[in-house]
C-alpha cells in the first residue's frame, strides 16, 4: 500500500487536477497530454494516472456496496463477454451502468464527482470501507519557491511554475534561466540547500536571463514541509471491514 500512497501523492502534487476531469483528460489525451507546453502541469492531468487511482477507488466502493460479493474485476470479466467477445463498442454510460450492476446500487455521484466532475478524491471515504485510511504528515517547514527546475550543464532553468506558488506569483516563468541567488552563482544543488536554510517569509533575489535579458526578481519564500502519504488501519476496525479487507487482499487485518 505504500505504493499506492505514493500515487495519491504525486497527483495531489499537480495543480492541473482541479482543471480537467479525468473524462475530459482521456478525450484530450492525443491532442494535448503527449504535447505538454510549459503550463501543462497546471492545465493537464494524465488519464493514466488519475485513472487508475478512481478505478482503485471503485472497486472499493462496488466491494463495499456488494458486501465483498462483486468487484471490478467483475466489471471487467462482463464487459469482456459481453462487448469485447460480441464485437460491441461500450461507451462510458455503459461503463457506468455496469459499475452500478454489480455494486447493485447507484454509483452516480461518484461518476459525477470524481470522473465527469473536478472535486478532490475523498480517499478515506472508500479506503474506510476496508478498514484503511489515509494520513499525512508534514515535516520540518522550510522555504518554498515552488518552481520546477532543471540541470542541464552549467544552464539552471525553469522548466515549469506550478500556479499558487510563490515563484508562479511573484514573476517567475518557464524557461528563465536562474543565474543567481542572493549575488551567488546558482545550480541546483546550491540552491536547493540554500532554500533549505529559510524559512517562510525570507526574501531571496534571484538573477535570471529572461530572452537573453538580465532581471533580477525578488521573491518572498512560501513555507512547506515535505509531506509523507501513509495507508494504514484504522483504530478499531469492525467485522465488516474486516471481512472486507481479508477478501480484497487475502490476509487479516492488523
Amino acid at each position: 500500500l505504500s505504493g499506492k500512497a505514493d500515487q495519491f501523492k504525486a497527483l495531489q502534487d499537480r495543480p492541473g487536477r482541479f482543471e480537467t476531469s479525468l473524462e475530459e483528460a482521456s478525450f484530450d489525451a492525443w491532442i494535448k497530454y503527449y504535447r505538454p507546453d510549459e503550463n501543462a502541469i497546471n492545465n493537464q492531468i494524465s488519464y493514466y494516472d488519475k485513472g487508475e487511482i478512481v478505478n482503485f477507488l471503485l472497486d472499493l466502493e462496488i466491494r463495499n456496496a456488494s458486501k465483498g460479493a462483486k468487484s471490478l474485476d467483475d466489471v471487467m470479466r462482463y464487459l469482456y463477454n459481453e462487448h469485447y467477445k460480441k464485437g460491441r463498442n461500450y461507451t462510458p454510460e455503459d461503463y457506468q451502468k455496469i459499475s452500478e450492476m454489480m455494486a447493485g446500487k447507484s454509483l452516480d455521484d461518484f461518476f459525477k464527482r470524481y470522473v465527469r466532475g473536478h472535486d478532490e478524491l475523498d480517499y478515506n471515504s472508500s479506503l474506510n470501507s476496508v478498514g484503511l485510511q489515509l494520513s499525512i504528515n508534514k515535516g520540518r517547514e522550510q522555504g518554498y519557491l515552488g518552481a520546477n527546475l532543471t540541470q542541464q550543464g552549467e544552464r539552471l532553468n525553469v522548466s515549469s511554475v506550478p500556479a499558487g506558488t510563490p515563484a508562479y506569483e511573484q514573476g517567475l516563468n518557464a524557461n528563465d534561466q536562474i543565474i543567481a541567488v542572493d549575488g551567488q552563482r546558482a545550480n541546483l544543488q546550491f540552491l536547493n540547500s540554500y532554500l533549505g536554510e529559510r524559512k517562510a517569509g525570507d526574501k531571496v533575489k534571484l538573477t535570471v536571463f529572461r530572452f537573453d535579458e538580465l532581471k533580477e526578481i525578488e521573491i518572498t519564500l512560501g513555507g512547506k514541509g515535505v509531506e509523507t502519504y501513509r495507508i494504514a488501519s484504522v483504530s478499531s476496525p469492525n467485522d465488516e471491514q474486516k471481512s472486507l479487507y481479508r477478501s480484497y487482499f487475502g490476509t487479516d487485518l492488523k
